[in-house]
């Protein structure tokens, strides 16, 4: 339907065409919001706030002359030039714009102040157009449709109620202001360009990088839709759900649904629901990959613009890699003599200066290391040949060895317990360090410090950790040992 068949009043848009729009526009907002804050509005207190604005505003005080601009009362006749604008016939303009509704008296005999639901409808899409933030809308939009299509699918979802209503007409919704989103974006990154080649100096670019605020806004959103990973799953996700809405019995529910809804035949509301199915499928298919696309390219584009513009104004408009180029070609084409005088001339002309910077490390206080009071000096002297033996046992005795005689044999004798005689093989092996203890058993079966006979047995163990040469590990003499001096 066409919106001025569904309005049906000529003068609905009077008040934008005036002079005074924008105190206008101003005047029906804080009315609205005057309507969510008291249960009724009279019209005392509608003139009252119109009247306490326009004094705040300065336009009663005198400060400029307002005045209506052959702006029409309520009987639809023009003023004439000069009359005060006052509260009310801003109230009058309004009902005869078909803003406020015709006047009703309220219980307490006063008029009261209706607005229409048109005029709310439409100041708050044009509140909503002009105070976005732009924060965080095309994520928004794409969990916004995640989410209906999870919720629709649940065990006793209401949204199955109605799926015309409470799924498809939501998804369409979505779908429409995340591809205005998206084309929001690419006309800025346009705009963006424009700006930044009309920038005739390096600082005015400098401080439209630190200042604009919607380089920060539209690229930020973007990216965290780029870079998310949960975006492509999500985004799947609702493609394959959105092929399951097409099933035969939930599209008749919505093709009947939206006949009873929109007042139409069944053959119109069909093409109506599959015209939405298709739309749907298109954009989260085809038209969304091909537009984050096209704006990952225009983002590339601007920022390949901004560094060769920076150059360029960095290097005060010329091109100093192909100055250099021709310089360095005209000069191989010279001879000997003249070679050497332009690179003399060109010494002369640039000046090199040497730059060093101090580090943290220049600031530090050394330490000094005092001792503890004892003395340093180092005595001579000579050892003789028992005092080295004992030093050279004692740093023997001192050195940890994992495997050696005393280790090797208090293993081997835990493992025997109440046993004379072991066999390798007989119990797991599960370690490298019990494969090395009765590798070392073996190894100091003939030192006579080790308290245990080992009979190398002619076959091959196979273990976990390692093959192992099959053996008979026994006590000597049949029986445990006194513990001798080192394992004391």
């Amino acid at each position: 339907m066409n919106l001025f068949d569904y309005l049906k009043n000529e003068s609905f848009f009077r008040p934008f065409t005036l002079k005074y729009k924008k105190i206008y526009y101003d005047c029906i907002q804080l009315l609205i919001d005057k309507t969510k804050e008291l249960p009724v509005l009279y019209e005392s207190d509608a003139r009252d706030c119109i009247t306490f604005y326009l004094r705040n505003s300065g336009v009663q005080a005198g400060e400029f002359n307002a005045v209506l601009d052959k702006e029409m009362d309520a009987e639809g006749e023009d003023e004439c030039p000069g009359a005060e604008l006052q509260a009310g016939n801003v109230i009058a303009l309004f009902r005869n714009s078909g803003w406020i509704l015709p006047r009703e008296i309220g219980r307490n005999g006063e008029y009261v102040v209706n607005i229409s639901t048109d005029c709310r409808r439409i100041m708050d899409f044009l509140c909503k157009m002009t105070e976005r933030s732009g924060q965080g809308t095309m994520s928004n939009r794409i969990f916004s449709m995640y989410e209906i299509m999870k919720s629709a699918f649940d065990k006793d979802s209401v949204r199955m109620d109605r799926p015309y209503t409470n799924i498809l007409v939501p998804l369409l919704d979505n779908e429409t202001e995340l591809k205005n989103e998206l084309t929001d974006l690419k006309e800025s990154i346009a705009g963006i360009m424009k700006t930044v080649i009309a920038f005739q100096d390096i600082n005015c670019f400098g401080q439209f990088i630190m200042k604009d605020e919607m380089l920060d806004r539209f690229f930020s959103e973007y990216f965290f839709i780029k870079n998310n990973g949960l975006i492509p799953t999500q985004l799947s996700f609702i493609r394959s759900r959105l092929r399951k809405l097409k099933d035969k019995e939930i599209l008749q529910r919505m093709v009947m649904e939206c006949a009873e809804k929109l007042q139409m035949d069944m053959n119109q509301a069909e093409e109506r629901v599959n015209r939405y199915f298709a739309e749907l499928q298109h954009f989260l298919s085809v038209e969304y990959e091909e537009n984050m696309e096209l704006i990952d390219a225009r983002i590339n584009n601007y920022y390949n613009l901004a560094n060769t513009r920076i150059t360029l104004m960095a290097s005060n408009g010329m091109r100093l890699e192909s100055v250099i180029s021709d310089f360095l070609n005209t000069v191989a084409e010279l001879g000997r003599e003249k070679q050497d005088m332009a690179m003399q001339k060109v010494g002369e002309c640039s000046r090199i200066i040497q730059q060093k910077y101090i580090g943290y490390k220049s600031f530090e206080k050394k330490r000094i290391t005092r001792n503890s009071g004892g003395g340093t000096e180092l005595h001579a002297g000579e050892l003789s040949d028992e005092e080295k033996a004992l030093q050279t046992e004692n740093l023997f005795r001192s050195a940890v060895n994992r495997y050696s005689v005393e280790r090797a044999g208090e293993y081997i004798d835990a493992k025997l317990g109440s046993s004379s005689s072991i066999t390798i093989g007989s119990r797991p092996v599960n370690t490298r360090e019990e494969a090395l203890m009765y590798a070392a058993a073996m190894i100091y079966a003939a030192n006579s410090e080790f308290p245990f006979d080992v009979e190398i047995e002619d076959k091959i163990v196979k273990t976990e950790i390692a093959d192992i040469t099959g053996a008979v590990i026994s006590r000597k003499n049949n029986k445990k040992q006194e513990k001798r001096s080192w394992e004391i």
